[in-house]
Formats: C-alpha cells, structure tokens, sequence
C-alpha cells in the first residue's frame, strides 16, 4: 500500500532542484482544504504547480524537467507501470505550517509520490483506519502510495525549512 524508495539521486541534483526552486516565481499560500486561506489559522506551507493537467499552473520546464526524472526513477525501481503524471507540486514548509490530513483525489489508477529533496526532521504522515503513521524526509526516499490514502505534510520543528515533490500519476 505504501512504499518507500531509495532513488540513488545524487546530493548534487537535489541541491541543484532547491536551488532552482529557490528562485521560482510560482510559489503561493498552500491550503488542504476549502481552497482558501483563513487568516485565523497557521499556513499549510508554500505551493508552486508547475503542471496541472486539470488547469492553472505556473509552467517551469527546469523544474518539470527534474520532476520527469524523478518520475522516471521511481518507474524503474517500482512494482507497477505508470501511464501518466496528472500534476507535479513543490512543497515548501517551515516550522509554523500545520498541515491537515487529505486525500489528493479518488479512484483506484491514481497514486501520489512524495520525493524528499533533502533530510530534516519534517515528513508525511498517513491516516489508514484512525491509526497514524510517520515517515521521516529522507533525502532522495520517495512514498509511493494510493492518492485515495488520507496524507498529510509534516513541518519541521527543529530544521528551517522542508522541501519535497508531490506527482500525482495514473497507472
């Protein structure tokens, strides 16, 4: 149900992928829920969408480009044929983002990777059956999971920031 994968992706790339993100001009407020920002509440992090095949996304090809890599990497070294990526988001969390659980759409063909470009002691968490399980950013660990399974992204306490890749595919 969910797997973890060591992708063997250089430090160099990863480095490489923040720096890019860093200067990006997609980034917006994240949100999990509803779709909007409530001003009463802590921030779910930073979003940019750099493919959407629904609709609005910022289109970066660098950053499309690694995210096609990733994508292919994680292809290889899994148990399934993926058909297709319906979107690539970059996460950007800091230590006062509180994220709420979610599932990133229905049906049985889609799954969701989370790619963690660098280690920090933020992560992902699963919520199957009330039971809630944790699973460290390590860098170049991706999850490759259900997009029906109830997730959400875990912020850092200790580390600054966290940054990681969500593709949502069909297989």
């Amino acid at each position: 149900m969910i797997t973890k994968i060591n992708t063997n992706i250089p430090k160099n790339t990863n480095e490489s992928i923040l720096n890019t993100l860093f200067k990006s001009k997609g980034w917006y407020f994240g949100y999990d829920k509803n779709n909007h920002i409530d001003k009463n509440k802590k921030d779910a992090g930073f979003i940019t969408v750099t493919y959407n095949e629904k609709g609005d996304y910022y289109i970066d090809d660098t950053l499309n480009t690694y995210a096609q890599v990733i994508f292919d990497v994680i292809e290889s070294n899994s148990f399934m044929k993926f058909k297709k990526i319906n979107r690539i988001y970059w996460n950007w969390y800091h230590p006062g983002s509180i994220m709420q659980f979610h599932i990133d759409t229905q049906g049985d063909n889609k799954f969701s990777i989370i790619y963690n470009l660098h280690n920090n002691d933020g992560g992902t968490e699963f919520k199957i059956d009330d039971q809630i399980t944790f699973h460290k950013s390590i860098e170049s660990e991706a999850i490759l999971f259900p997009s029906k399974l109830y997730h959400r992204g875990v912020a850092p306490i200790i580390n600054p920031n966290r940054f990681s890749l969500n593709i949502m595919l069909e297989i």
